[in-house]
């Protein structure tokens, strides 16, 4: 099976107070068998709102949908989103496949 990867794009209420908590956050769902891992991204455009891309992997479908609904109930996880302001968006990814001899 392919690898799946979970992207959200948030805004945070207080980033600069959230990365000590996120740090926290990452340490305990990382250490979950079946999560692969966690990295963070952030926009860099100062005249626009900054966003972060959280981003965890896991190594198939079946594995992520059973590990994500964990982090909601993880103690460190549960602080981590409270600091958030907006999830924009949140989604399983993989790898694009494109149709045979489909070359767009």
């Amino acid at each position: 099976m392919a690898e799946i990867t979970e992207i959200f794009i948030m805004s945070m209420k207080h980033p600069e107070n959230a990365d000590p908590i996120r740090e926290a956050a990452r340490t305990d769902f990382t250490s979950l068998k079946g999560v692969t891992s966690w990295k963070t991204l952030v926009t860099t455009d100062p005249d626009r709102p900054t966003l972060f891309a959280e981003i965890f992997t896991f190594p198939d479908h079946a594995t992520a949908s059973k590990i994500t609904p964990e982090f909601a109930k993880r103690q460190k996880s549960r602080a981590f989103l409270a600091e958030v302001d907006e999830i924009l968006v949140g989604q399983y990814f993989t790898k694009h496949q494109p149709a045979s001899g489909d070359m767009s």
